[in-house]
């Protein structure tokens, strides 16, 4: 009787922990409201010193010197960024030198995602995906925003690489999500971990039911596009084409192409959008399941994770 009693309990245990855990993966995410209440600042958009720190490095040409190591100053890690991006023509022969620089940089300057993006893009290239987490977990503010979305987006960039099972994609597409909701966990309101979630779940296979949170947050990164029309024109059409793509892998493919047909309005040069409204309601899937993949997952662009597109310009 005893025994039964406790197997019964055991079974009793697992299947309400299979309910749980059902319910934590499809219930929809908690999101803020975006409202004029809600200041700029709170959605971590403003990128001046990337723009600044890139100003900077077109400033000192094509052949900066080398600054002294270690770094003391924002003004040195200007130069060590500059002189690393010098570096991008030489090839592979120069990996090592610009990773180090750049983790200089980093390391000074954490917060800086100029700095950070091409490290994270670098060590890619290189099979360091790994060895760039524990690089950004070793810095004393590991804690930032920016530090946790360039881990999140180091575990996209392995997602790239042709050895990594579909099993695996899942699993590191997870633990990416997971770090972002850890930026959220802090500010609800930040848009570039929005974006990152709902775009890292639109890769997802439409059976594994998560398109619905990827549309969550896109629709939210499109209402703050639309409430700071003015702001960000690089990141907003993005926005448009990724919560198209997602209604229209989801099945409602009317609304997608209204998403779409919207953001072209607005951006009427976005060759993403003009090719999606261009197509027409007949191959709006077709379109979505090559780029974003339907009942299989897909790997994201490797283009996906470059955020210096912002202040590259």
């Amino acid at each position: 009787m005893k025994k039964s009693i406790v197997l019964t309990a055991a079974l009793m245990i697992v299947i309400l922990a299979a309910l749980w855990a059902y319910m934590t993966w499809t219930s929809p995410y908690k999101l803020p409201p975006v409202s004029s209440d809600v200041p700029w600042t709170s959605y971590q958009l403003d990128f001046s010193k990337e723009e600044k720190s890139f100003r900077n490095a077109k400033a000192l040409g094509e052949k900066p010197e080398p600054p002294v190591l270690p770094l003391t100053s924002e003004e040195a890690a200007d130069r060590a960024y500059a002189y690393a991006l010098s570096l991008s023509k030489a090839g592979d022969g120069k990996r090592d030198e610009r990773i180090r620089y750049l983790q200089e940089a980093v390391k000074l300057v954490p917060r800086n995602l100029a700095y950070s993006t091409p490290l994270r893009r670098e060590m890619a290239a290189a099979g360091q995906g790994e060895a760039f987490v524990q690089f950004m977990d070793g810095l004393k503010e590991a804690d930032l925003p920016q530090v946790r979305l360039q881990k999140a987006m180091s575990l996209v960039d392995r997602l790239q690489e042709p050895t990594i099972g579909t099993a695996s994609l899942g699993q590191l597409s997870y633990l990416s999500i997971e770090v972002l909701d850890k930026v959220l966990e802090d500010n609800p309101y930040d848009w570039m971990a929005h974006y990152a979630r709902g775009v890292n779940n639109l890769y997802w296979p439409v059976g594994l039911q998560r398109i619905d949170k990827s549309i969550q947050d896109l629709a939210f990164c499109v209402a703050v596009a639309h409430s700071f029309a003015d702001r960000s024109p690089v990141l907003w059409p993005k926005a448009y084409t990724a919560l198209g793509d997602a209604l229209v892998k989801k099945g409602d493919v009317k609304e997608g192409m209204q998403v779409w047909k919207d953001g072209l309005k607005r951006f009427p040069e976005h060759e993403e959008l003009k090719q999606r409204v261009q197509a027409g309601n007949g191959q709006a899937e077709q379109i979505v399941a090559k780029e974003r993949g339907m009942e299989q997952f897909q790997r994201p662009a490797p283009d996906m994770t470059d955020f210096s597109v912002i202040w590259n310009k």
